[in-house]
């Protein structure tokens, strides 16, 4: 028996077992007829064990290309996202920004540090100081960054993070203070003289 027969085999046995547990409906969207239901219904042990040891395959199998090409395409977004999930953590993103960028809860972040071994300092966190807030905005005009709370915002305040050595929460701190609540976040609001 090929590895092929052997795997539709097993989803035919499947099939017969979500019949036995009343789920009709995962049968009927593989197309089987009601006829064929009934008759994998009443299948013995012998003719379960004959089905499942035969050569022959009742189930052909397609791959849907452009699903297969899509969906590996979200894995990889998907897969980026969770970098930079992790990234902000273990660069110091509170729980209030790891919400607002991320839709996060607060029992989702706590395992996620947790598993990666994030120690989180009690209070307030620190703020940034002339020189860093200084570097932090000269970073943000080179930048040219729209939208604060965009996907290019968190990468370039994690870079700034990274780069000083503070904490990502003190950096999102610094850079929401630029933008007026509300407002288009087409820019830093009042900061002429930095």
């Amino acid at each position: 028996m090929n590895h092929l027969s052997q795997a539709t085999n097993n989803l035919l046995m499947q099939m017969v077992m979500d019949l036995k547990n009343g789920y009709i409906r995962r049968c009927e969207s593989l197309g089987m007829t009601p006829t064929e239901m009934q008759m994998l219904q009443s299948l013995t042990i012998e003719d379960l064990h004959y089905l499942g040891n035969s050569p022959v395959s009742v189930l052909t199998v397609h791959i849907h290309h452009s699903n297969l090409a899509r969906i590996l395409h979200q894995a990889r977004i998907e897969q980026q996202r969770m970098q930079r999930i992790d990234r902000a953590l273990m660069l110091g993103g509170s729980i209030e920004m790891m919400r607002y960028f991320f839709g996060l809860s607060s029992l989702e972040i706590a395992a996620r540090r947790r598993i990666a071994g994030i120690a989180v300092r009690a209070g307030r966190g620190l703020v940034l100081s002339e020189d860093e807030n200084r570097d932090l905005w000269q970073c943000w005009q080179g930048a040219e960054i729209a939208q604060a709370d965009s996907a290019e915002g968190l990468d370039m305040m994690m870079a700034v993070a990274e780069r000083n050595d503070v904490s990502l929460t003190s950096v999102w701190n610094a850079v929401r203070e630029w933008y007026p609540a509300g407002s288009a976040d087409t820019g830093p609001a009042v900061r002429e003289g930095a």
